[in-house]
């Protein structure tokens, strides 16, 4: 089977992570808000009659495996397995997304990727089932908008997309998600399960005194987070010195300021040095393909 695709792979931010506890299959509970928003990587696949699944990265820091390691790879072999295909698979991305920055860069690549393979075969082997093998955030973000998220991630309510203007900011600290739920868990050795009947109560997408959303942006990482990495600790003080909203994404590193107003966004982006690599982007409503046979 022959044919070509072209998609951009959008990034998430976490309104709010709260960690309820381990589970009894080593994962962790979580409790969050997922958003897409506009920054993307792109994806372009090729499917051939032989071969089998190659990848090439451009951008990335050296930072994103070029290998069958890589999620994309991987969703593009589970795929052909799923749906009985043969045959080769050409995979190039160009990363805009920062690795390790609790973005889910990687997560949105193999989520992009499982889309474009069923666009260029028009078969749907199971791909939330494929998506919810590769990794907790994939499934979300095979469809992007805005959702509430809970157990490892494959607890996905569906809530109303916000419309809000984004500054990610990266203190340039590559986080590790396993490094970071190994100090939480050493922070809290005897905790299985906590209720957290107070966070995230209303998931509902509107502005609600003075900020974005009426819900805590608390993440439970950023404590352990800051101790660690003195370049975070330094961006979380000048964001909470210059934005009234503001919070960690993911396990970090990354950190996003939300607005009203594209002004606003853009008048806090110039005032920060560019060894924050600030970026400019929107909350968006879904994960959108543009397919090229």
């Amino acid at each position: 089977m022959n044919g070509r695709a072209s998609g951009r792979a959008e990034a998430k931010i976490n309104l709010g992570l709260r960690i309820l506890g381990r589970r009894d299959d080593g994962f962790h509970d979580i409790r969050s808000i997922f958003h897409s928003i506009s920054l993307a990587d792109e994806i372009d696949i090729a499917l051939s009659d032989s071969g089998g699944v190659s990848i090439s990265v451009e951008g990335g820091g050296g930072l994103v495996p070029a290998d069958g390691t890589n999620l994309a790879c991987r969703a593009a072999a589970a795929f052909m397995d799923r749906a009985g295909l043969s045959g080769g698979v050409s995979i190039r991305i160009l990363k805009r997304i920062p690795a390790g920055g609790g973005l889910g860069g990687g997560s949105s690549d193999a989520a992009c990727t499982l889309r474009l393979m069923r666009d260029i075969t028009g078969l749907d082997p199971g791909l939330f089932e494929i998506a919810s093998s590769l990794g907790s955030d994939v499934p979300f973000l095979l469809t992007g908008g805005a959702a509430l998220v809970e157990g490892r991630g494959e607890r996905i309510t569906r809530i109303e997309a916000g419309d809000f203007h984004v500054l990610i900011l990266d203190p340039g600290v590559h986080s590790s998600t396993a490094q970071a739920y190994a100090d939480w868990d050493m922070r809290h050795p005897g905790l299985t399960i906590r209720h957290s009947r107070c966070d995230l109560p209303t998931p509902e997408l509107a502005w609600h005194e003075g900020r974005p959303f009426p819900v805590s942006l608390c993440n439970d990482f950023l404590p352990l987070l800051v101790e660690r990495f003195p370049a975070m600790a330094e961006t979380a003080d000048r964001l909470d010195a210059c934005a009234s909203t503001w919070g960690l994404s993911g396990s970090g590193s990354c950190f996003y300021a939300l607005f009203r107003s594209a002004h606003e966004a853009e008048s806090l982006e110039a005032s920060v040095p560019r060894r924050f690599s600030p970026v400019l982007c929107r909350a968006t409503c879904s994960a959108g393909v543009s397919s090229n046979w």
